[in-house]
């Protein structure tokens, strides 16, 4: 019977896809050693339109070898919360799939990596930046749309930042998007020293600036992020105003890996960067 397709239910069927992938299996294969007599239910399943109960995972978990009880524990959780309410859904008509999918990724992530030239990424904001990015998109022309999406950010924020076990931010922030006055100069000045902040008081942030002398860069091609998770495969997430490309396979996994770490090469180290963002500061000042 077909159920909605959440984050989590396509988190999990992504997983047995890439199980099965991984075994060489084709979807029929799949299916005929887990006993279903079409493959369009390995598809729903992998599609996330088909949930799996939790008492078939033991099954599951035999057909498929999957032996590593950490990896067993990731699909039972998502297993036994895949119908569960997820807490951005309070903020109803400012969230659509691709940005559900997002924030339910980095929920379970255990790194990321972010590369963006035109925006701060939304983890790092400040309230005042947050909302002069938002309202200077025109993706929400309603106040009040606004001011609800505000909120969805902060509490995703604070969500992030405040977890145990913490996710580790690392962010490669280009010198011109640190010069656009978004929000004018005073906002700027504030969003600044809240990096300047985060950089020497949380261990598990690391701030890095891409300086105009850097010239042509690994990052030229636009803005990505890499998510890495306990278990599972990487995953890449390129995304739009409207859209959200997700890429998980080995290859262009390995590709945008090679670019992070060549912009962590080209940008100052965390320690240079901080004389530039205090100079930042005392010029908005």
């Amino acid at each position: 019977m077909p159920v909605e397709p959440t984050p989590r239910r396509r988190r999990l069927g992504g997983e047995f896809r890439r199980i099965r992938e991984g075994l060489g299996w084709t979807q029929e294969e799949a299916a005929t050693r887990l006993g279903y007599k079409s493959l369009s239910v390995v598809s729903k399943i992998e599609k996330g339109v088909q949930g799996v109960k939790i008492q078939q995972l033991p099954h599951f978990f035999e057909v498929y070898g999957i032996t590593d009880e950490s990896l067993r524990e990731e699909l039972r959780n998502l297993a036994r919360r895949a119908s569960e309410p997820d807490w951005w859904q309070r903020y109803g008509g400012v969230v659509d799939d691709p940005l559900g999918d997002y924030l339910s990724l980095v929920e379970s992530a255990s790194s990321l990596f972010v590369f963006n030239p035109l925006a701060i990424h939304g983890l790092l904001q400040t309230p005042e930046y947050a909302k002069a990015v938002v309202e200077g998109s025109r993706a929400w022309k309603v106040v009040d749309d606004i001011g609800r999406f505000v909120d969805l950010r902060l509490e995703h924020q604070k969500n992030v930042l405040d977890r145990d076990p913490p996710l580790k931010i690392w962010a490669v922030l280009p010198e011109g998007l640190l010069r656009q006055e978004v929000g004018g100069r005073n906002v700027m000045r504030a969003q600044i020293e809240h990096l300047v902040k985060l950089a020497r008081g949380n261990p598990h942030v690391h701030i890095q600036v891409l300086p105009f002398k850097a010239g042509a860069h690994a990052g030229m091609d636009g803005p990505f992020m890499l998510m890495g998770f306990p278990t599972g495969r990487d995953i890449v997430c390129i995304e739009s105003m409207r859209a959200s490309l997700h890429l998980n396979q080995p290859a262009a996994v390995e590709e945008y890996r090679t670019t992070s770490d060549t912009l962590k090469t080209d940008a100052l180290s965390q320690r240079a960067s901080l004389p530039l963002l205090k100079a930042l500061i005392k010029e908005y000042s």
